[in-house]
């Protein structure tokens, strides 16, 4: 590739210089030079090894040739010094030019292996990065995307022209000087050229280590942050992915991260991630209080030391340089910023991210979050005093359940059957009768699909009604979001009404103010009609996809029958476990008639009388 004809290119100029010295020696000689120059012509280190194993020994001239281009590098790296520390230091930025080289030297060596492994094209332009980067005045192109295009190609024209002038005037070859411009200037693709990759993996880290810090001191906002990181993110390759996420960050930028990360690595939220309760204002100044009291330093240990005794086999699952000890007394804390109700969105997004790339990267289960929630809660409490021990554990548990609302779908639909049975088992009340009802469903609606397809292909089979098809597709991919939203649900409902820490929760549960209902009892209603409504929704689509497949019931294959059946009664199955939830959670809102709950209980009134299709959908005469 070209790529490694260029970082041969010294290789090949040893190689014919020594062939060179070579044809001077005599007949024998000439023979082994006639086969270092070809070895040589081909470009590569080929020319100076062949000659060698072909019983050549460096003559004098040969050394002195390669002390020569030793020397010329150490100049070039003189020139490009000098450059580098004339060059000003602006305000906005974090390292000074000939700091930044530095940084992206030591870079490109750590993520090629060590010196040994970075060829010289690849140390010089690690050298020269950023070389001069401000000579060429943005102010003096116009302003837009077009004038910033411009400016940039200007930029990169300058440095590539100015690298290369450097290394010419050292001493070094004209090839050589051509490839270290290119470089610099950025014209070699990434993903073609592993040289290029790895010089923009090191840029990626610098800014990351060092220029990503300076946004904690700046207005910016917390979305443009995270666009920056994903932008950033997509340019890195795997390696440097892994270095990025040990380095350091703060709470704030830490967010932003995992934000970006996700989104990079395709994994955000494509309309809008699962919705958290919004926590009374009395729990999460109890929360940030008891907070202030933690021993910040030992708090990751702790958490740790807890889980892993409960659990040793959780090592493995956060055995990964993001999940260190010191990131989640950052990411705790980051979290109880974010409570306020104006934040709570961004918190979504972040926890979003967290349950995605840990499902991911580190085998991140639904089963871990029972032994993660007894760890959590205890680690944040161990510091409560005694008396205040009660209403701080129910603070924690609430602010837990407040993440599992958005984490805990995510892992549900994306893990295995296995897993699901693992987590169900588990001492932690998700996923719940209402989450398997919404499966039941899905995989009943599924088994009639199964049964009209594969009869509608046998001889003689009369083909499914396109609009029947469709309407038991729809029903399929609702049902499975659906899942997600029962579980979202569920760990909403616990969690608001855990986030109730009055000593007495029912002389204020219908506190008002003037004619506004209390927030906190309002927040709750507002989980418990969503808890009533999802599992609504699953009963409605359930008898409504059975209807659906009523007319179709008779061309089914008498083998397939079995299947159908399963299929009906999963359905029915389903569809009475909702309304039990619904009816459950209905007469938790209050009084008949609650506020936003007429139509709810009219929905549930008519389905609950209509004659069920159950019957019928199983009569194949």
């Amino acid at each position: 590739s070209s790529s490694a004809a260029a970082s041969a290119a010294t290789g090949a100029t040893l190689g014919a210089t020594a062939a060179a010295v070579a044809m001077k020696d005599g007949t024998e000689s000439r023979s082994r030079a006639a086969m270092v120059a070809t070895a040589a012509a081909v470009g590569g280190l080929g020319g100076f090894a062949l000659w060698r194993l072909v019983g050549g020994r460096p003559s004098q001239t040969a050394r002195e040739f390669a002390a020569a281009l030793s020397a010329a590098e150490r100049r070039a790296f003189d020139l490009v010094e000098a450059a580098h520390a004339r060059a000003p230091k602006r305000p906005e930025d974090a390292l000074d030019e000939l700091s930044h080289s530095k940084e992206i030297a030591q870079w490109v060596a750590e993520l090629r292996g060590g010196d040994t492994f970075v060829s010289q094209a690849l140390r010089l332009a690690a050298q020269a990065q950023q070389l001069e980067r401000h000579v060429v005045h943005r102010s003096s192109y116009a302003e837009g995307r077009e004038g910033q295009r411009e400016w940039r190609a200007a930029v990169k024209q300058w440095q590539r022209q100015r690298v290369m002038d450097l290394l010419t005037e050292a001493g070094l070859p004209n090839d050589l000087a051509t490839r270290v411009g290119r470089l610099v200037a950025k014209e070699c693709s990434a993903d073609e050229d592993p040289d290029a990759q790895t010089l923009q993996d090191a840029s990626c880290l610098v800014f990351l280590g060092n220029e990503l810090r300076q946004y904690d001191n700046r207005d910016t906002d917390d979305g443009k942050l995270a666009d920056v990181i994903q932008q950033t993110w997509r340019l890195m390759s795997a390696p440097a992915k892994a270095k990025a996420a040990a380095l350091e960050y703060s709470p704030r930028t830490l967010g932003a991260l995992l934000e970006g990360a996700a989104a990079a690595e395709g994994f955000e939220a494509t309309t809008s991630p699962m919705v958290s309760p919004r926590l009374p204002r009395e729990t999460v100044l109890l929360l940030r209080d008891s907070w202030s009291k933690v021993n910040e330093a030992n708090f990751g240990d702790e958490l740790y030391d807890r889980l892993f005794s409960e659990d040793p086999s959780l090592q493995s699952v956060f055995n990964y340089p993001a999940a260190r000890p010191a990131n989640l007394a950052k990411v705790a804390k980051m979290l109880l910023e974010l409570l306020d109700a104006e934040s709570v969105p961004r918190l979504e997004r972040i926890v979003h991210a967290i349950a995605a790339l840990g499902a991911e990267f580190g085998r991140l289960k639904t089963e871990h979050l029972a032994p993660m929630k007894r760890a959590w809660v205890r680690t944040a409490t161990a510091y409560a005093a005694p008396r205040e021990k009660r209403r701080t554990n129910q603070a924690w548990e609430a602010f837990y359940y407040a993440i599992c609302a958005v984490a805990a779908p995510h892992l549900t639909l994306n893990g295995r059957v296995s897993e699901l049975t693992v987590a169900t088992a588990s001492a932690l009340p998700n996923p719940d009768g209402g989450t398997h009802a919404g499966l039941m469903a899905a995989n009943g609606v599924a088994l009639l699909e199964m049964c009209l397809a594969v009869s509608s292909r046998s001889q003689g089979g009369a083909s499914t009604p396109s609009e029947v098809a469709a309407r038991l597709l729809e029903a399929r991919e609702w049902l499975m979001r659906a899942v997600m939203d029962e579980v979202n649900a569920y760990c909403g409902l616990i969690s608001s009404c855990l986030a109730l820490i009055q000593d007495d929760p029912k002389s204020s549960s219908d506190k008002v103010q003037g004619n506004v209902v209390n927030a906190e009892v309002a927040e709750r209603r507002r989980w418990l009609r969503r808890s009533a409504e999802v599992p609504l929704n699953i009963a409605e689509i359930a008898v409504g996809s059975a209807v659906a497949c009523l007319a179709s019931r008779r061309q089914v294959k008498r083998s397939l029958q079995p299947e159908w059946i399963a299929g009906a009664k999963m359905l029915r199955t389903a569809t009475e476990i909702s309304l039990r939830v619904v009816a459950l959670n209905l007469q938790a809102t209050g009084a008949k008639g609650a506020t936003g709950c007429e139509g709810l209980e009219r929905r549930f009134a008519k389905l609950r009388d209509t004659e069920p299709p159950w019957e019928d959908l199983c009569d194949f005469a």
